[in-house]
């Protein structure tokens, strides 16, 4: 029950910041807004793993630091610029959603490069996600 939880809470969490992006966006420009929003992050990261994770930053391998930089470069910056480009200019309600494809890049990704197989239920799952930002995209404003 705690990962169901938890999950919910980061989707409550993101769509919380989702409207507070776009309220910010009205006083700052987009990248000023990426950059704060990135450096308090890290302030607020580097704070719970000091409180909370500390002696695990020594079993950190270069591997994983590899792949973990990656990911900060391509979900933090990169990730969060073009969402609050899209939130500037799309609004929340018709931005998020389409952030919400997020699965289909994961499952095509996951296909292609870790050999995943695609199951009945993921192919109805992208099928559904097709379907929202078919009806998202083309939905009068």
């Amino acid at each position: 029950m705690l990962p169901v939880i938890l999950a919910v809470a980061a989707a409550m969490s993101w769509g919380f910041s989702a409207v507070l992006v776009r309220m910010g966006l009205r006083h700052v420009g987009t990248r000023p807004g990426t950059l704060i929003s990135l450096a308090a992050g890290l302030v607020f990261t580097a704070a719970l793993v000091l409180v909370f994770e500390p002696g695990h930053l020594s079993e950190v391998t270069p591997q994983a630091l590899l792949l973990f930089g990656i990911i900060g470069i391509l979900n933090f910056p990169v990730g969060r610029f073009c969402n609050y480009m899209a939130m500037n200019r799309l609004g929340v309600g018709r931005s998020t959603p389409l952030l919400g494809s997020a699965p289909l890049f994961a499952v095509l990704i996951a296909v292609l490069f870790t050999g995943e197989s695609l199951h009945v239920s993921t192919a109805v799952g992208v099928g559904l996600i097709l379907g929202g930002l078919y009806v998202t995209v083309t939905a009068p404003r």
